[in-house]
Order: structure tokens, then C-alpha cells, then sequence
């Protein structure tokens, strides 16, 4: 039986040995069937044992001397200021009878537990923060993407206009040509032909003022296809710029969700120590 001892007083000289062969920090508690013999606390726990002091009824060593059986039970911070876990053990003599008692107390890492706990309602936290961010960046893409098209499609158009002007510049050189031969021809008339004269010299009029203006309207799209085009460029960097930002949130967030999960696996080992 691993609890029989020689006498109370051997397990007392025992328990310097025994703190010294068990790599945590506790405190042991040494009682006949009504006091405590010695008490050594720990570094970072003490409950305030003084020897001579009576055992109450209530504490779980006299209930283990009581019921002859060992006992274990998770103590919580309100009762002495901090989490421990406590052990009281019976200890009989050679005849097997029950002299006395020792209790060991191991403080419970609640420090440890309550920053892994932050630690983990924090990365939950960063994690839907970076979540929408993502989310925002693959937005911002798919719209700079579809502002890229447009912009591609717009340059499309004013070359398509240019197209138009090449053609009103040709029938405006034809209308000054005909213009041009339908003043020969009233000349050539002499009296008769001077009403055809001044709608000849109309139509050439409005034909060299169709070319200028023409003129006009091409160095106008020319303009305007300068800008579309350093619009476009400027776009596309933006559309570069935000698919490879979108990669790297989503990047970070993957990161951030295996720290999450190893932040999990943290706080359940805390709750274990």
C-alpha cells in the first residue's frame, strides 16, 4: 500500500525530498487526525497553514481521513485568491490504521488560461476584421477590372468616332470639289448662272467650315483618347495593385486562422495545467 508509512514524523523529513524531486511549484500539508504538523507553501502558492492549527471538518483532508480514501478537487480563486488543484491523502501505519493525513496543493495556471483566451477572442476578432478587408479587396478588384473594361471599350469608341470624322473630312472635301465645279459651270453660264454662283460659293463655304470643324472634333478625340488611354494605364496598375493586395489579405488570413487554431489548442492545454 503506497500510503503506508513508518510514522507521521518520517513523511514530515520527507517532504523537502519530495517538493525537490517534483519539477512543479506546490505546497504540502502534513495532519494527525485533529491538526496540522507542518506545512511547507510553495513559491507562488500559500494558504496560510500555521501548525497547531485545528482541522476543519469541512476541508477535503479531514473528509479523506474521515472516509479513509483519497480525495482531488479543482479549488477556485474566490476561496484564496487563485485557482489550485488540491490532493488529500490518508496515511495509515503498519497495521493498516489511519494516523494522519497529507495534502498537496498545485496552483492552476489561470494566468496562463485567461491570455490564451484573450489571445484567441482577439484573433477571432482580427479575423473578421481582415475578413471584410479581404472581402473589400476582391471588391475593389472586380471593380477596377470592370472600370478597366470600360475604359478599354471607351478607346475603342473614340476610334470609332475617328472613323466617322475620317469620313465627314472625305465628303466635305467631295462637297467643296462639287462646290468648286458648280462655280466654273456658272461662270462659264455668265448672266444665267450668277444665281448658281452664289449657292455654289455657299456650298463651299459650308464645306471648308465642315472641315475645320471636323478638324476640331478630331484634335478633341485625339485629346480625349490620350486621356482614356492614361486612364486606362493608370487602372490597370490600380486593378494590379489591388488583386495582389486581395492575395496578400488572404494570405494574412489564412495565417491568422492557423494561429487561431494553435490559439485554441493553447487554451485547452491551459485548462489542463
Amino acid at each position: 500500500m503506497i500510503n503506508k508509512i513508518q510514522s507521521l514524523d518520517y513523511i514530515v523529513t520527507m517532504i523537502p525530498l519530495i517538493k525537490a524531486a517534483i519539477p512543479a511549484d506546490l505546497s504540502i500539508a502534513v495532519c494527525d487526525l485533529e491538526k496540522f504538523i507542518a506545512y511547507s507553501p510553495g513559491k507562488n502558492i500559500n494558504l496560510g497553514i500555521k501548525v497547531g492549527q485545528p482541522l476543519n471538518p469541512e476541508e477535503p483532508l479531514s473528509i479523506a481521513l474521515t472516509q479513509n480514501k483519497r480525495l482531488q478537487a479543482n479549488v477556485p480563486a474566490e476561496f484564496y485568491g487563485f485557482e489550485f488543484t488540491g490532493t488529500a491523502l490518508p496515511l495509515h501505519d503498519e497495521h493498516n490504521r489511519v494516523i494522519g493525513g497529507m495534502a498537496v496543493q498545485i496552483r492552476r495556471q489561470s494566468e496562463l488560461r485567461a491570455i490564451a483566451q484573450q489571445i484567441s477572442e482577439s484573433l477571432s476578432l482580427a479575423n473578421e476584421q481582415i475578413s471584410q478587408v479581404a472581402n473589400g479587396s476582391s471588391s475593389l478588384a472586380d471593380f477596377s477590372k470592370n472600370l478597366l473594361q470600360q475604359s478599354q471599350q471607351a478607346g475603342e469608341d473614340v476610334k470609332n468616332t475617328d472613323e466617322v470624322l475620317t469620313m465627314i473630312k472625305r465628303v466635305s472635301d467631295q462637297t467643296n470639289l462639287l462646290g468648286l465645279n458648280a462655280a466654273i459651270e456658272a461662270a462659264r453660264a455668265g448672266e444665267k448662272g450668277r444665281g448658281f454662283e452664289v449657292v455654289a460659293n455657299e456650298i463651299r463655304r459650308f464645306s471648308k467650315e465642315t472641315a475645320t470643324s471636323t478638324q476640331k472634333i478630331r484634335e478633341t478625340m485625339s485629346q480625349i483618347q490620350s486621356i482614356t488611354k492614361e486612364m486606362g494605364a493608370s487602372i490597370e496598375q490600380i486593378a494590379t495593385v489591388g488583386q495582389a493586395q486581395a492575395e496578400s489579405i488572404q494570405k494574412t488570413l489564412t495565417f491568422i486562422t492557423e494561429i487561431e487554431e494553435f490559439s485554441k489548442k493553447l487554451n485547452e492545454f491551459a485548462h489542463k495545467l
